[in-house]
């Protein structure tokens, strides 16, 4: 409770608006780069050859989990941040059995970008959703 009686809200994360554009163009080129490289595999082309897309694939990855830990001090305790690592250590395992990687792949990532927000932010530190 506040001094007049009503309830404490938490401040927004107010930040700068170059940071969401950021963050929009990240997401956008990790999107793009994962989207190419998912064909790449769905059309059972060499890995050698989809090697460059992958480097891109970590790259961008790497940048928006940078992205996220700077915005959101609890990402790395919440349910997003276990499903990035999901994610990326499945990646790994793709990148030895290429065979896995339709259902590996379409599985998780669906599941991390299209759960509920109140899942994506339940945090296993705080039993519960802490933004």
């Amino acid at each position: 409770m506040n001094d007049s009686g009503g309830p404490i809200s938490e401040k927004q994360n107010l930040r700068p608006a170059w940071t969401r554009l950021l963050d929009i163009v990240l997401r956008t080129a990790h999107v793009v780069v994962i989207s190419i490289l998912f064909g790449g595999f769905v059309f059972r082309i060499p890995v050698g050859q989809i090697l460059p897309w992958q480097y891109l694939v970590v790259a961008s990855g790497l940048a928006l989990i940078a992205s996220e830990v700077a915005h959101h001090r609890h990402w790395p305790v919440q349910a997003r941040g276990g499903l990035v690592v999901l994610h990326a250590g499945l990646f790994v395992l793709v990148c030895f059995r290429p065979g896995l990687a339709l259902p590996c792949l379409l599985v998780v990532g669906m599941a991390g970008s299209h759960m509920p927000k109140k899942f994506r932010y339940w945090s296993f530190i705080h039993s519960g959703v802490k933004k």
